[in-house]
């Protein structure tokens, strides 16, 4: 018993030591590299998610773009905080007219054959 008892510690007294020449040569490196692997793993999600954020931003900003462009003649008119505290009914004024009209046409263009054909009414 005495002897794989000698043989454990003999074992770890050569990695404790072995360990200890390596923080002793090294220095503060070891920890910063400790510090820098951690700050990697916090980092490495957000990052991965922020890279996936940016590039949704890009493409809804293009098509934002696009509906801005469409509603241009329209009276859609997009009103600050401050000016609905004040003025509610300008929320009216955000409705997009043509985008409003094209979906008001096509709902009533797929209900009614399907009331047609589904015999509801």
């Amino acid at each position: 018993m005495l002897k794989r008892l000698k043989e454990k510690c003999s074992k770890s007294v050569w990695k404790t030591l072995a360990m200890l020449i390596v923080i002793l040569v090294a220095g503060p490196e070891v920890m910063i590299s400790m510090e820098l692997m951690a700050l990697v793993e916090l980092l490495g999600a957000s990052t991965f998610v922020l890279l996936y954020v940016a590039g949704v931003k890009v493409f809804f900003a293009n098509v934002v773009n696009k509906f801005k462009t469409f509603e241009s003649y329209s009276i859609l008119f997009i009103p600050t905080l401050e000016s609905l505290k004040q003025m509610p009914f300008l929320t009216l004024h955000a409705i997009p007219e043509r985008s409003t009209s094209i979906l008001f046409i096509g709902f009533v263009t797929l209900t009614m054959p399907l009331i047609y054909l589904l015999k509801i009414v």
